[in-house]
């Protein structure tokens, strides 16, 4: 087992905890500002609240008790919990996997098979592929349970999610073959829409009509989801290349392999903030809730007073 600095028993725990916090508190704002605001409880939102749901499941459940783990310099690898946080954070990590998928496949046909739309993602069958997701995710990690790995303590870096080098097979015949086929069908679905959306502004500037163009809102939502999809490979990427040399180098590369780890949990961070930043109608929704938060002020309030004063005529400057 890795020997753990002073600095390293202070640092690392101390990040994670940080890191918890932020996902948590973003990822709760997404859900609840969505669920809470009828026009945002759309189709494409139904995945962004299940990406929220995973991450938020992910880091408040890995975060503390990594945390706790390295703190104690590895004190609960013979502990169940070490092995339930492994198994619950694989199966969310995959599931947001799987929910970018479905972002990508929905905005593929959305742009350029809008006709079949609401017949491939009707309401009821996005709910069914968010469900049908789960299962995937579950059944991709099933066998981590079956013998293939070893779930829980992590020797290396005294995290709680599974040791790397015993699950060398399985990171390399399930992990590696899943996330290569995930990022090919993502990145043909966007291929497909930036070629839509090139043929598309082509044939407004040669008719100089704005018939069958695509809106904007679409647009702006595809670089939104577009985003989300880079920052989580950006994020993602680090950790699958060291677990792959975990296998040759062991604890040699101890320092990187907690740079990459602590990089891949700040995926759960940076979503609510591309989510945020990239929807206007979010914002002014999550501004309305703080206002509701902080003031005792809600919408509903405001837009009666700010009727009323419209309606009401004003008496400056007339006669008695």
């Amino acid at each position: 087992m890795a020997n753990v600095s002073r600095l390293e028993q202070d640092l690392v725990p101390a990040t994670f905890s940080l890191l918890t916090v932020f996902s948590v508190v973003g990822n709760l704002h997404v859900i609840f500002v969505i669920l809470r605001c009828r026009r945002l409880r759309t189709r494409l939102n139904l995945f962004i609240v299940n990406i929220a749901v995973s991450d938020l499941i992910f880091t408040a459940l890995y975060g503390p008790v990594s945390a706790v783990s390295v703190a104690r310099s590895g004190g609960l690898r013979d502990h169940a919990v070490c092995v339930v946080t492994g198994i619950v954070g694989l199966l969310s990590c995959y599931e947001s996997v799987l929910s970018a998928v479905l972002i990508a496949l929905s905005r593929c046909v959305r742009i350029t098979k809008s006709h079949r739309y609401d017949e491939l993602f009707s309401h009821r069958r996005c709910a069914l592929l968010v469900s049908g997701s789960w299962a995937v995710a579950f059944l991709v990690t099933s066998p981590l349970l079956a013998g293939l790995g070893k779930p829980g303590f992590n020797p290396i870096l005294l995290t709680c999610d599974y040791d790397a080098v015993a699950s060398f097979t399985y990171v390399i015949s399930i992990m590696l073959p899943f996330a290569i086929i995930a990022n090919a069908v993502i990145i043909v679905a966007y291929v497909l829409i930036y070629r839509e959306v090139k043929a598309s502004k082509a044939r407004v500037h040669a008719n100089g009509t704005d018939e069958n163009q695509i809106p904007p809102v679409v647009l702006s939502q595809i670089k939104n989801m577009a985003a989300i999809y880079i920052a989580f490979n950006v994020c993602v990427t680090p950790e699958v290349i060291m677990d792959i040399f975990a296998y040759k180098t062991g604890e040699s590369l101890r320092v990187l392999n907690l740079v990459a780890r602590i990089v891949f949990t700040c995926n759960s961070c940076v979503n609510p903030i591309i989510y945020t930043a990239g929807n206007k109608e979010f914002r002014k929704e999550l501004k309305a809730l703080w206002g509701y938060v902080f003031c005792g002020c809600s919408k509903n309030k405001q837009t009666r007073v700010e009727n009323i004063n419209i309606k009401t005529p004003s008496l400056e400057g007339q006669g008695p």
